[in-house]
């Protein structure tokens, strides 16, 4: 559990949830991607009927808003995008899952 915001700019003695660190995760667990570069997109959602169960069954019981971290693959080296979503709370102190996924490019 963390005690400081991990999604900020890394000042103020904070720690930053940065393409480096996600580097570092995915070189331990997935050598083959640590030289993809990566998109970032930060932003802060509210549970609703309409978000996507995967999501959903993914984060505690009563949360109202959290903060979706996703890091989109440029170099789709699987064809289409890898995408590496972190779930964590609202102010960004602890992390609920995290999951890969392929985006899937709807054709009709």
């Amino acid at each position: 559990m963390y005690n400081t915001n991990i999604i900020n700019d890394g000042c103020d003695g904070k720690a930053a949830l940065t393409t480096g660190m996600l580097h570092q995760l995915l070189s331990e667990q997935y050598p083959t991607l640590k030289n993809e570069r990566w998109d970032v997109d930060v932003d802060t959602i509210r549970v609703s009927p309409i978000l996507h169960p995967l999501l959903k069954r993914k984060l505690p019981v009563g949360i109202e808003k959290f903060t979706c971290v996703l890091f989109t693959q440029q170099t789709a080296a699987f064809g289409e995008p890898l995408i590496v979503y972190f779930l964590l709370d609202e102010k960004g102190e602890s992390i609920f899952a995290m999951d890969l996924l392929l985006e899937q490019q709807d054709t009709h």
